[in-house]
């Protein structure tokens, strides 16, 4: 009888086991469905897309459009495998349960200020306050994914602009890019907020992609309109080190090599320590193209600038709050003679992260070339009549 009821307790137990497999593996497959025709829809428009412009289209843009609409189908396919776990991204922790709704967003949004064209003042702006959307800070790790892919998979990819201006005029000179992700109708995530997952999870390479994407045909349409003006586009160590997807990504600038007094590739001073000579000739390449580079996200100043600019790198950003630490305080007296190294190298020193006027004054001290923070204005939402 006992072992009569071992038996009755293993076969219960197994059949519990298996029904929950089924669950599992019919959640599986319904999830691969959803993503395959995804997959396809997007083939097909891709596919679609080369079809006309092969039937209809001529001139010198055509070339660039097909290069771009491959690379969105590479994109497509990389989206495609972290959905369905072809891919092998980095280790990720395990996200957070999603346990309860959405905390409701706050009933008075802080209002965002939108530059607008002053009538009164021809080529003046003005600040209009309009309600900008909200942030939403009580999605889970989970939530933001799922977020990250379905802006991806329906292109609600938005390109925001923050300016950079010389100094001490404060004329804006440059734009940097952003790339932010709605959620509902008037809320959005920002990057600080999912930077570190989509690099654990392998979606920053597509939104480096799709940023870059962006920023070539603003700058398209601005020369239409004969108006040029620099934007600065950061590439992550993630894209760099994807190398299959790199190679696309130069294809698609060296089609777009008439942008290339428009277009600043950023990368981050990790990246460049770590520069392999496959990188290195990649790097050649776009320099001799006409494209110029800048080194943000800096650790250390422990580097060679004269290194850096026979690489065709024009431009280092460095953190205010860095250069008006007490340990860079006391070394005041070594910043300027770095400053003059920058200068002979051809190096341009911004600032970022300026937010308020006491700030300033105690950069300006140091002979800093542009600067960039919410003191001359925060990332505003690219819009074509503005």
């Amino acid at each position: 009888m006992l072992l009569a009821g071992f038996a009755l307790h293993e076969s219960i137990a197994r059949r519990a086991a298996d029904s929950a497999l089924d669950g599992e593996l019919a959640t599986l497959r319904m999830g691969w469905a959803d993503a395959n025709r995804d997959l396809l829809r997007l083939r097909d428009e891709a596919d679609m897309i080369r079809s006309r412009l092969a039937r209809n289209e001529s001139g010198p843009e055509v070339g660039s459009v097909v290069t771009e609409v491959k690379l969105l189908q590479s994109l497509i396919e990389r989206l495609y495998e972290t959905r369905t776990g072809l891919a092998a991204p980095a280790p990720e922790p395990k996200p957070e349960p999603v346990s309860t709704p959405p905390i409701a967003p706050p009933p008075a949004p802080r209002p965002s200020p939108v530059a607008d064209v002053d009538p009164a003042t021809p080529g003046a702006t003005r600040e209009i306050e309009r309600p900008g959307p909200l942030v939403r800070r009580d999605l889970s790790d989970t939530q933001i994914l799922d977020v990250l892919q379905a802006g991806l998979r329906d292109d609600r990819v938005e390109l925001w602009l923050q300016p950079v201006v010389s100094l001490p005029q404060r004329k804006r000179r440059f734009y940097e890019c952003y790339t932010r992700f709605p959620v509902g109708e008037n809320a959005m995530v920002l990057p600080e907020q999912y930077i570190a997952l989509a690099e654990r999870t392998g979606l920053i390479t597509p939104i480096d992609n799709i940023l870059l994407f962006r920023c070539v045909q603003l700058v398209r349409k601005l020369r239409r309109k004969h108006l040029s003006v620099g934007f600065f586009c950061n590439i992550s160590p993630r894209t760099l080190a994807d190398r299959d997807f790199f190679r696309d990504f130069v294809a698609m600038l060296a089609e777009n090599a008439d942008n290339a007094a428009s277009i600043m590739l950023e990368f981050p001073q990790s990246a460049i320590d770590a520069m392999d000579g496959e990188l290195e000739r990649d790097l050649q390449r776009l320099a001799g193209l006409g494209f110029r580079f800048s080194m943000d996200r800096i650790t250390h100043l422990d580097f060679d600038p004269y290194a850096l600019g026979q690489r065709n790198f024009r431009y280092l950003k460095i953190d205010a709050h860095r250069l008006l630490s007490p340990t860079e305080a006391g070394r005041g007296a070594g910043l300027a003679p770095l400053k003059r190294r920058f200068d002979r190298a051809g190096l341009d020193l911004i600032v970022e992260k300026i937010e308020s006027e006491p700030m300033l004054l105690e950069l300006l001290d140091l002979g800093i070339d542009f600067g960039q923070g919410y003191l001359f204005g925060e990332p505003r939402l690219s819009r074509p009549e503005l």
